[in-house]
């Protein structure tokens, strides 16, 4: 096929970056030894796949990842991709362009990027905590907590004011 699909990160610090898909099957994830390999926190170490199907499109798989796999904003475990289709990976974000017109003579090869080494001072990526269980889980617990908290002091509180009151009833009964 002439025409290979791409991914064009949109991911702030990587904006620009095309990955062609050249292969029957691309690993993508933050471990050393996949074909593209993104090193930020929010990729699982073996994310997801994209998988070329008989048209020469692709199907794309998350690999049970932490945070998940996103296509146009709604969680997927496999769907066939389409030209135009935004895929998050974590926090990362790429554009799928199935529509390529230029000529491909790029050799397939594995890509790593080490995002702890570059050199940009952009602020940091927030956590796709929303996206994980666990996460979740562990809110409800803190709130649960946080209430608990906020018993005990108006209890303390009020045990307070009693003791208070008490003690100026005893003074001035006097």
């Amino acid at each position: 096929m002439a025409n290979n699909p791409k991914l064009t990160i949109l991911f702030e610090k990587m904006r620009g970056l095309v990955f062609e898909l050249n292969k029957e099957q691309l690993s993508v994830g933050r471990k050393d030894g996949m074909d593209i390999c993104i090193k930020e926190s929010s990729l699982s170490s073996y994310h997801c796949d994209f998988i070329r199907m008989e048209d020469g499109g692709y199907m794309l798989r998350d690999n049970n990842s932490t945070n998940g796999t996103r296509v146009n904003n709604e969680p997927i475990t496999e769907r066939v991709l389409k030209n135009s289709d935004i895929i998050q990976l974590g926090s990362v974000e790429m554009l799928y362009d199935s529509n390529d017109n230029a000529s491909s003579g790029t050799i397939s090869r594995t890509h790593t990027i080490d995002l702890d080494s570059t050199e940009m001072n952009i602020a940091g990526v927030r956590e796709l905590t929303n996206l994980s269980p666990f996460a979740q889980v562990q809110r409800a617990k803190q709130k649960k907590i946080n209430t608990m908290i906020l018993i005990s002091i108006g209890i303390f509180g009020v045990l307070l004011l009693a003791g208070i009151i008490y003690i100026a009833i005893k003074l001035f009964s006097r």
